[in-house]
């Protein structure tokens, strides 16, 4: 759960004979990261990839080891319409691919996920000085994940495990969080958002879900082109998932992920190389069973237009 978003951690078995018990997380999409020009409008297009690796080990002569290597796929088209200067409506609307390889099923789920749609509100002025070559900006907000995606995808006539659905089922509310700080070219970015998740028609409802980050960041200017290098960690977590009133074993858990970018600037546009090591990962399984996260990279290009006076905090000089 990864980006935007939201970047969000899910994990749910579906204790059946013919699919492996565990699996890994979706990849979220409820993050927007470090963005240039708070008050112009935004269209662009952002592609995610994260894998996890789940087992069981029946240490039983009458029951087979279980494995699935879990792959989440996903292209965000993602924009930013500025309302005025202090208030930005954004959107995201996934395109998904979903795929689990595994010993006892494999499954491939394609199509539209759930898109987000946020209010924000900018209480700071991303131009003004603080003091002198100090800058900052906030933007605060709240919205909806809409259920567009299909929820309900079947395997040889039962529903496949309810992390490789497109969607949720559900409407649920975001609550989100970006602030940002600079001195001359050196700056932090910290970001936070939280997802409360609803029960969908099958009453069955994903644990709420939070991710925060924070970024170090150099803004390097030459005559054609400007580059903005950062680092620094990603979190995420997740609670048990609700099967009715039934908490689901193998579901939620939090990880750690050490992150590393790279965004060029070049007139209204932007591009954005992102790549994330899990440092540490916890998720909530069973004595048996073992879920492991493997790298993730996101790759993004985004093209400002409606270029205002008051350029900002990262480009402005």
């Amino acid at each position: 759960m990864k980006k935007l978003s939201i970047l969000s951690l899910i994990l749910f078995a579906t204790l059946r004979s013919m699919a492996c018990d565990v699996c890994g997380c979706k990849l979220g999409g409820l993050y927007f990261g470090i963005l240039p020009q708070y008050n112009t409008h935004f269209i662009g297009v952002r592609y995610g990839h994260a894998s996890f690796k789940a087992s069981m080990l029946h240490n039983s002569e009458y029951l087979d080891d279980e494995f699935s290597h879990d792959t989440y796929q996903r292209i965000d088209v993602m924009g930013r319409y500025s309302l005025s200067k202090k208030f930005q409506i954004n959107f995201l609307l996934p395109y998904m691919h979903n795929r689990m390889d595994g010993s006892h099923q494999k499954v491939t789920s394609t199509g539209i996920g759930d898109p987000m749609v946020l209010v924000y509100y900018n209480p700071f002025n991303t131009g003004e000085v603080l003091l002198k070559n100090w800058k900052h900006a906030l933007l605060i907000g709240g919205g909806l994940k809409l259920p567009l995606g299909d929820d309900k995808k079947v395997d040889n006539g039962k529903i496949i495990n309810r992390n490789f659905q497109l969607g949720s089922g559900s409407l649920d509310f975001l609550l989100s969080a970006n602030y940002t700080l600079r001195y001359n070219n050196w700056g932090i970015n910290l970001e936070s958002a939280y997802k409360i998740n609803t029960a969908n028609e099958l009453n069955y409802r994903f644990g709420n879900q939070m991710n925060t980050s924070g970024y170090l960041f150099y803004y390097w200017q030459t005559d054609q082109v400007s580059f903005l290098p950062y680092t620094g960690l990603y979190f995420e977590t997740a609670g048990k998932h609700l099967d009715g009133k039934v908490r689901q074993n193998n579901t939620g858990g939090s990880a750690l992920f050490g992150t590393m970018g790279l965004q060029i600037f070049r007139n209204n546009f932007t591009l954005n190389f992102q790549y994330q090591h899990p440092a540490t990962q916890n998720y909530n399984s069973d004595h048996i069973a073992t879920i492991e996260a493997e790298e993730r990279f996101t790759v993004g290009f985004l093209f400002n237009f409606s270029l205002k006076e008051d350029t900002m905090i990262l480009i402005d000089n």
